[in-house]
């Protein structure tokens, strides 16, 4: 099932129990059980567009940065899910200096966004679904804040624990600091009470940075991907979208007692021609020129026009045929 059935499909409260024996009921995937079942348009991105927008947000050229004017989140109630390894791959291609090398044991992820009328801002809580059993939906302890005009002020790190609102930013790259600081992240109320409740004070440093640190990763490297993919959208992209419904397929789970499934749209997109490899037995072609390299996606902007240039080969060594790797994608 995908994530979203998961959540929908979700009714036991998350509850921890502290060695004291004291019981606390925190936010979790039940509480939006409703939310997500109500929600009127669900994507689910097919793993080639989650690399696609992983390459699109890291991308070199004029970076996806110097097109945030043109991005707006494509309505007031979404839902988007994709595929964590898919994600995790494309992003040891482009980031592996932000990758962990443990696997993180998930196997979808995904975020119930509410924006506002001009599509500029909104909120997101993210959500996970473990790979191994029991595959139980998660919520992220941050709400994601978005605001793409760049509003709303952000406090130093120590304040998320205590209700504030913080941001983050990347010191190596300047044009992925400009998508980030689209971004604040808040602890969710009940998650603020019982961190509150459970860490001494005055809290050890080294302790509340390691767990600021911790909350921030589970949901920070969502933002680039996201924007990526709202710019696709905003830009009418040959993105290509089909309905899934699941009436005659719950008539059956119906006839065995099981909960219903949810209609959703699967998102894919034929951007990215990817360079393949010869085999061994074909021959290899040489010409004069540059040393056979790999070459970054990269984008260009001209006004309202963004052109994007797929990850490809180049070099005199050529393995397989690149095609259609310049897109156009113009506002209409």
């Amino acid at each position: 099932m995908r994530l979203l059935d998961h959540i929908a499909q979700c009714t036991d409260p998350f509850l921890v129990r502290q060695n004291c024996g004291d019981v606390w009921r925190l936010t979790g995937a039940a509480d939006f059980s409703a939310a997500v079942a109500r929600c009127p348009l669900r994507y689910v991105l097919a793993d080639e567009l989650v690399r696609a927008c992983v390459e699109l947000a890291y991308s070199e050229g004029d970076e996806l940065s110097g097109c945030l004017d043109l991005v707006h989140l494509p309505a007031e109630r979404l839902w988007v899910e994709w595929s964590e390894p898919a994600r995790r791959e494309a992003l040891e291609c482009v980031l592996p200096e932000c990758v962990s090398p443990q696997d993180t044991g998930l196997a979808r992820s995904g975020v119930l966004i509410c924006a506002a009328l001009d599509g500029r801002s909104g909120s997101l809580r993210t959500f996970f679904l473990p790979s191994v059993e029991p595959r139980e939906p998660m919520a992220a302890a941050l709400e994601t804040l978005l605001d793409l005009d760049g509003g709303g002020a952000a406090g130093p790190p120590e304040t998320v624990l205590k209700g504030g609102a913080i941001s983050v930013c990347d010191p190596q790259n300047e044009c992925v600091n400009e998508l980030l600081r689209c971004a604040r992240f808040r602890l969710d109320s009940a998650w603020q009470r019982y961190y509150g409740s459970v860490l001494s004070d005055p809290l050890d440093p080294v302790l509340g940075a390691r767990l600021t640190r911790d909350l921030i990763s589970s949901v920070a490297l969502d933002i680039p991907m996201l924007l990526a993919l709202f710019l696709l959208m905003t830009v009418r992209a040959d993105l290509v979208q089909t309905a899934v419904n699941p009436d005659r397929l719950n008539r059956k789970r119906a006839a065995f007692g099981r909960p219903p499934l949810l209609a959703h749209v699967e998102v894919s997109t034929p951007l990215v021609v990817r360079a393949a490899y010869r085999s061994a037995g074909h021959p290899i072609a040489v010409r004069s020129g540059p040393r056979f390299h790999h070459v970054r996606g990269h984008i260009v902007r001209r006004r309202n026009a963004v052109y994007w240039r797929g990850p490809h080969w180049r070099g005199h060594l050529r393995l397989g045929q690149v095609r259609s790797r310049t897109v156009e994608l113009r506002l209409h």
